[in-house]
């Protein structure tokens, strides 16, 4: 018997839905707002007039434009939606109670799994934009206690902030590699055994980052993709000849 196939959506195959901060910063492969990023196809919505401000401050003044763009990519038919910046982890509970399906708010949610399996004595590193604005609120909200990770920023990159902060069109990626070794270093001799990368624009230099500091290195990407991993029909082939 044929199957029916079923429609109601304008178009369809869409994995994950991303959440953009309102900006025209140059995005590259391994930055979730480059398609090409992933294996498998991802829509986008744009949060505008949502100002940055309120994931600094933890505000909910303007949560209503989060859940209007959430749920926009949820009618569109995507299996989960993720935000673009690691700072929308206080902000999951209030998302999850007005969607059908997960919403990814953090990398440093990978934080308590990561601990539950290092040796004793080791520590997760988390790699942020910037440790004056990264609170710990932003730790609790994703289960992790303030004392029990080391953190670093990228404040002293003259590049990131040119980029990033002051939000330039252009974008040196050699620049920006270098800023993102040069902060990372701060976790050489510090017993970190991990590392997670909570600003998302850093994700395309973790292959650098692994490399420098010969470490695991995950972050959102590695969150999406291991959700994703569980919708993924893999057949394994037996070894054996029966």
């Amino acid at each position: 018997m044929t199957e029916k196939i079923t429609g109601g959506l304008t178009s369809y195959g869409h994995m994950a839905g991303i959440l953009m901060s309102d900006s025209t910063i140059p995005r590259i492969p391994g930055d979730p707002g480059h398609a090409e990023t992933f294996p498998f196809p991802v829509i986008y919505e744009v949060l505008e007039k949502f100002p940055f401000q309120d994931l600094v401050d933890i505000s909910k003044a303007h949560i209503d434009i989060l859940i209007t763009c959430a749920k926009a990519l949820e009618n569109r038919g995507v299996r989960l939606v993720a935000a673009d910046c690691g700072l929308f982890g206080p902000f999951q509970e209030d998302l999850k109670k007005h969607l059908q399906v997960p919403f990814i708010g953090s990398a440093v949610d990978l934080v308590p799994l990561l601990q539950r399996h290092l040796p004793r004595g080791r520590k997760v590193g988390i790699l942020t934009g910037d440790t004056r604005i990264f609170k710990p609120a932003h730790l609790t909200a994703s289960g992790v206690a303030p004392g029990s990770v080391v953190i670093t920023g990228m404040e002293n990159s003259e590049e990131f902030n040119r980029v990033v902060i002051q939000r330039s069109r252009t974008l040196n990626p050699d620049k920006m590699r270098q800023g993102v070794l040069e902060a990372a270093d701060a976790f050489i001799g510090q017993e970190v055994e991990a590392v997670v990368l909570e600003c998302t624009n850093l994700i395309s230099f973790r292959s650098n980052l692994q490399e420098r500091l010969r470490k695991p290195v995950y972050d959102l990407v590695t969150l999406i993709e291991f959700y994703i991993s569980g919708f993924m029909n893999r057949v394994f082939a037996s070894r054996f000849v029966f």
